[in-house]
C-alpha cells in the first residue's frame, strides 16, 4: 500500500504489528485505529465500535467496498524505508547499479538524468518525478579508475482518491534529495566494479512518515559480452545495505519514525542493439535490459521487484572525443512489485527516462 498514517509505533520496523486507521464512514463508526484478527472462518476482521455503543465485527476487504477511509500502520512502503519502487532505500540501490554503464568512456564527464513516473497501487495513484546529477571524475592518466559522485532529488505526488488507502489524508508529497560517492575500478576492459555510499534526507507527509534519512552501502559488478549477435550483453550485479539513521539534519518525529535495517539483491541483464540509421549524423542504437531486486533482513511491504526497460540513444561523432560514449539516450521503464501484505495491492508504474552526458 502506498499511503498511511504512522500510528504510535514509535521506532520500530515495517513488520511490527499494526493496524487500521479508519476515518468518519457513512454507517456510523467510530474513527480510529484498530488491530486486525483472524475469526475461526479464517476471514480477516477489525472490531469497530459504533456512535451508539455498538460493536461491528468488519471484514477488513469491505472496507474500500462501503466507502470508507482508511489506511493501514505499516506496510507502507513510501514510510521512507518499507520498500517501494518509490522508497528512499530501493531508490538508493536503483542509482547504484547503472544497467547503461559505458564500458569505453575515457576522461571526465558530466551527466543529467531525469524521469517522470506514472503509479498505481491498488486503487491509489500517483507521480514521481526525478532529477538526477552525476559527476565522474578520472583520478589518474595512466588509470581509468573513475570517482563518481551523484545527486538525486525526487519529488513524489499521491494522489486524492476515495475510499482509498490515502482518502482520509487528502493528497500527500514527499521530497527527497540526497548524495552518493563511489569508484568505478577496471578489472579488465570489460568488467568494472563500483563501491559505492550514499545518504538520502527525506521531507514528507506526516502520511508518509514525515522527515527521514538513510544511508547506504553497496557494491556493483557491471561486465560486458561482446559480440552477442550484432550486439552486446552486460550483465550487472549487485550486493548492498541500508539503514534507517538518525544524524539531526532532520527533524524527524519519533511517532513518524521507523527503524530498518535490509540486504539488497540486485540483477540485470541489458543488450544493446547498434541501428544501421543515424540521426544527426550520429551512431545510433537500441538498449533492452531486465532487473530483479529482492531485499531482505526486515520485512517491507516490497521486497520483490522486477523492472522491463527500452531505450534509445545516440553516440558523440567520431571526431569528438571519448567517441565510444553515449551522449543521449531516451526510454520507457516498466516496474512491477508484489506486496507482501495484501494480494491485490501490487505496486506498477510506467517511467520515461531521459539521460544526456556532456
Amino acid at each position: 500500500m502506498l499511503a498511511s498514517t504512522p500510528a504510535a509505533y514509535a521506532n520500530t520496523h515495517c513488520d511490527a504489528v499494526g493496524g487500521y486507521t479508519i476515518g468518519a464512514s457513512p454507517i456510523g463508526l467510530v474513527p480510529g485505529t484498530y488491530i486486525p484478527y483472524i475469526d475461526a472462518a479464517g476471514v480477516e476482521r477489525i472490531n469497530v465500535p459504533t456512535v451508539t455503543g455498538g460493536i461491528v465485527p468488519l471484514r477488513t476487504s469491505q472496507l474500500t467496498t462501503l466507502g470508507i477511509p482508511f489506511s493501514f500502520a505499516n506496510s507502507t512502503p513510501l514510510q521512507l524505508s518499507c520498500g517501494s519502487p518509490d522508497s528512499a532505500n530501493f531508490r538508493a540501490v536503483a542509482d547504484a547499479l547503472d544497467m547503461d554503464f559505458d564500458f569505453d568512456l575515457d576522461g571526465d564527464s558530466d551527466t543529467i538524468g531525469g524521469a517522470a513516473t506514472a503509479w498505481s497501487v491498488a486503487n491509489e495513484d500517483g507521480q514521481r518525478f526525478d532529477l538526477k546529477y552525476a559527476k565522474g571524475i578520472r583520478l589518474s592518466e595512466r588509470n581509468r579508475t573513475r570517482l563518481l559522485i551523484t545527486v538525486p532529488a525526487r519529488y513524489l505526488n499521491v494522489n486524492s482518491t476515495a475510499g482509498g488507502l490515502a482518502s482520509a489524508h487528502g493528497g500527500l508529497k514527499a521530497f527527497s534529495i540526497g548524495l552518493g560517492v563511489g569508484v568505478q575500478i577496471p578489472v579488465s576492459t570489460n568488467w568494472w566494479l563500483t563501491p559505492r555510499v550514499s545518504y538520502t534526507a527525506t521531507d514528507a507527509s506526516k502520511g508518509l512518515g514525515g522527515d527521514g534519512e538513510l544511508a547506504s552501502a553497496t557494491l556493483s559488478s557491471n561486465y560486458r559480452f561482446a559480440g552477442i549477435g550484432r550486439g552486446e550483453l552486460t550483465m550487472g550485479n549487485l550486493v548492498g545495505y541500508t539503514q534507517t539513521v538518525r544524524t539531526g539534519i532532520t527533524s524527524q518525529d519519533s511517532a513518524d519514525y521507523f527503524k530498518q535495517r535490509n540486504w539488497w539483491f540486485r540483477n540485470g541483464l541489458a543488450y544493446q542493439l547498434p541501428l544501421g540509421g543515424r540521426m544527426f549524423g550520429r551512431q545510433t542504437s537500441l538498449r533492452t535490459s531486465y532487473v530483479f531486486t529482492l531485499g531482505a533482513k526486515d520485512t517491507m511491504a516490497f521486497e520483490q521487484v522486477h523492472e522491463a526497460a527500452i531505450n534509445f540513444g545516440f553516440r558523440m561523432r567520431e571526431t569528438e572525443q571519448r567517441a565510444g560514449s553515449d551522449l543521449l539516450r531516451v526510454g520507457l521503464l516498466y516496474t512491477h512489485a508484489k506486496n507482501e501484505y495484501f494480494k491485490n495491492a501490487d505496486y506498477d508504474s510506467l517511467t520515461l527516462t531521459v539521460g544526456y552526458r556532456f
